[in-house]
């Protein structure tokens, strides 16, 4: 009869503007086996921290697939968070580029489709004040991060760099990918729904927006609500097998 397929499932996970892949460490208890959290870790951070930090798309871009062409496989799907979408989503591209495989799906949150982009306003953002009003705006830095010199110092260059990378971004229409593609938004984040669905536009696969409760960081709000979703999307992107 048909199973489900339960091979593990490697789940390529994308930081935000500023933000570690090491902050989707924390999911992995709240996932079942199957599915494997591979933080995917932009120069200058985390386990790159020694790497200098890049401040263009497209050499970031450059930079990660090296190392996915290497790592990534068909079973896998690829979460990107905000500029983290954008660059999963040119990821799977520059990976096609080279006779690789898509991944089973990407799934991007809180970010704008590539086509409906508008950067203009992180490229004034240019002293620390501005990107510590702009960390607080978006509610997804702890407050103890600045209680030391040393760590916030990292946390703004870190911020700073990755906005010259949005503002590096420049869009180009593309041959559409085949994979499906899952929107996530937070009902009080800035960003419109018109601006998310836009996702269609990139593939020829099926596409679906889904809205939480929360603002650019709602899966730390909602956790339950959230894997729960996440789980049930997954699961729906595994493909079907014979079994006896």
């Amino acid at each position: 009869m048909l199973e489900r397929d339960r091979r593990p499932l490697s789940l390529y996970c994308f930081p935000c503007a500023g933000g570690s892949a090491n902050s989707f460490l924390r999911w992995r208890p709240s996932l079942p086996p199957w599915i494997r959290i591979r933080p995917v870790e932009l120069p200058g951070r985390g386990v790159k921290i020694r790497e200098p930090l890049l401040r263009d798309f497209d050499a970031v871009v450059e930079n990660l697939t090296q190392e996915l062409v290497r790592e990534s496989s068909d079973r896998c799907v690829f979460f990107g968070h905000s500029l983290g979408a954008l660059i999963a989503y040119r990821c799977v591209h520059a990976l096609r580029a080279r006779g690789k495989g898509e991944p089973m799906a990407l799934i991007a949150a809180c970010s704008a489709a590539p086509s409906r982009r508008r950067d203009e306003r992180l490229a004034r953002l240019k002293t620390d004040e501005d990107l510590i009003g702009e960390l607080v705006r978006l509610n997804g830095t702890p407050p103890e991060l600045f209680k030391s010199k040393e760590l916030a110092r990292l946390a703004l260059d870190t911020l700073a760099a990755d906005f010259a990378v949005c503002s590096s971004f420049s869009f180009k229409k593309r041959e559409k990918l085949s994979l499906d593609i899952v929107v996530l938004g937070g009902r009080d984040d800035m960003i419109e729904e018109d601006a998310l669905s836009a996702w269609r536009e990139e593939t020829l696969g099926q596409t679906a927006l889904l809205m939480f409760a929360g603002g650019h960081f709602f899966f730390n709000e909602n956790e339950n609500v959230f894997f729960a979703r996440l789980i049930s999307e997954l699961d729906r992107n595994i493909p079907r097998e014979l079994s006896m």
